[in-house]
């Protein structure tokens, strides 16, 4: 399952220079799109985990620099379409 989406624009934290693309639900998750980012030149970011006291959720928001935000949401939709298709073990 995955754990974690594409932030809608309404929904973008900023930050100086930098705005979330992204939230994640456990480090791992955050790591990966993270990662996928900066693979493709994309300087993404994940600060410690971000605690709201309602719901009771671990939000790890990943932030990118501003002039990169409209790259960076194309690449995850791209991440997101990838994942989707990938078989799992109980298929085939």
């Amino acid at each position: 399952m995955v754990r974690w989406y594409i932030l809608g624009e309404s929904e973008r934290l900023q930050s100086g220079n930098f705005v979330t693309v992204a939230v994640a639900f456990n480090d791992l998750e955050a790591t990966l799109v993270r990662d996928y980012l900066r693979e493709r030149r994309i300087y993404a970011h994940t600060p410690p985990f971000t605690p709201f006291l309602y719901p009771p959720l671990q939000q790890i928001y990943v932030w990118v620099p501003r002039t990169k935000v409209q790259q960076a949401v194309e690449m995850l939709k791209q991440l997101a379409s990838e994942w989707q298709e990938e078989p799992t073990d109980d298929e085939g």
